[in-house]
């Protein structure tokens, strides 16, 4: 998935993204422009940005520009960052099945070495009927090179994500660290050069009759650095801590996630938060995707945190006490 070039050389949601090809630029502005006129005025406060930042949905599923089936969720505007989340309609897939994508994905992962990344082709979300499915028949993933000793990882949030405070090696339910890795949950974050990787893949795909493909890719740099501690009890449920430090550069994000997603304000330590639930998730099992979201600012850094599960029988009051434990 891409994420339009904010920052030069750099970024990569946007649900993140890192540079799309100015050719393709000029194909979604001309599209964003089309319906927008036909709605007779701008939406206030949203102008469409030649470098807008689209992030790639490991969180949120996919990313793109809105469309005329999509609602606002929230928005974000807070130091460098403006964020968008809209909810958007007809996600539901019908040409494959998200259990179809997860085992393809999980293949390839197998065959990638630590700290590799790859970017996998689905013919068949070309021929879905969002869009976003059509424009994205690409999902990026890694194979992480996780770490599993606390102090050592707290170590790495300290030194290379610059965090002043500890995360704790126990959340409240009895979740316990179980590792930490560089990167979000779900995916990873692809800069310009995918969409040339993107062609390569539809033309092997052609060439061969295979209707999944895949090549491992260099790693592009992004203008959020991500950063993901794992929890887990003794029944198997996980919460991940993500945090995802910002550079100073002005961000423009926006997420999409399926209607049927649940909104509700929250406070965490005092700050407005943004808690989600997802029931179309397409990288989880159960399909499930919770998470609390707030931003913060730490050592004239901007930060935003992010407590999440995939798992359906974590609550979202299990969820606020991690989350106000993550900042004690």
């Amino acid at each position: 998935m891409f994420i339009e070039k904010k920052l030069r050389d750099e970024y990569e949601w946007a649900a993140g993204k890192l540079h799309i090809s100015p050719s393709l630029d000029s194909k979604i502005e001309r599209a964003a422009k089309k319906e927008w006129a036909g709605k007779g005025r701008l939406h206030h406060g949203l102008r469409f940005r030649p470098k807008l930042v689209h992030v790639a949905a490991a969180f949120a599923l996919l990313t793109g520009f809105g469309y005329a089936t999509h609602s606002l969720l929230y928005k974000v505007d807070e130091g460098s960052v403006r964020m968008e989340v809209q909810a958007h309609k007809d996600f539901t897939l019908t040409q494959i099945t998200p259990k179809e994508i997860r085992l393809e994905m999980a293949n390839v992962e197998n065959k990638l070495a630590t700290g590799e990344t790859a970017l996998v082709y689905f013919a068949a979300l070309e021929k879905e009927k969002h869009p976003l499915f059509q424009q994205n028949p690409i999902i990026g993933i890694k194979k992480p090179d996780v770490v599993k000793d606390w102090k050592a990882w707290t170590a790495v949030l300290s030194e290379e994500a610059s965090l002043s405070h500890v995360l704790p090696r126990q959340l409240p339910d009895n979740f316990s660290f179980l590792e930490g890795k560089q990167g979000t949950p779900y995916g990873v974050l692809l800069g310009q050069e995918g969409q040339q990787w993107l062609h390569e893949l539809q033309e092997e795909s052609k060439e061969t009759g295979k209707n999944v493909v895949w090549k491992v890719v260099p790693q592009a740099t992004s203008p959020i650095e991500a950063y993901t501690s794992l929890y887990e009890n003794e029944q198997k449920e996980r919460i991940f801590v993500t945090i995802e430090r910002f550079t100073n550069d002005q961000l423009d994000v926006q997420l999409s996630t399926p209607e049927t997603t649940k909104y509700d304000a929250v406070t965490v330590h005092g700050k407005k938060a943004h808690y989600t639930k997802n029931d179309q998730f397409l990288f989880s099992k159960s399909g499930q995707y919770q998470e609390l979201s707030w931003m913060d600012h730490d050592a004239e850094q901007t930060i935003m945190y992010r407590v999440a599960t995939d798992s359906p029988t974590v609550s979202k009051e299990m969820l606020l006490q991690a989350a106000k434990a993550s900042q004690q």
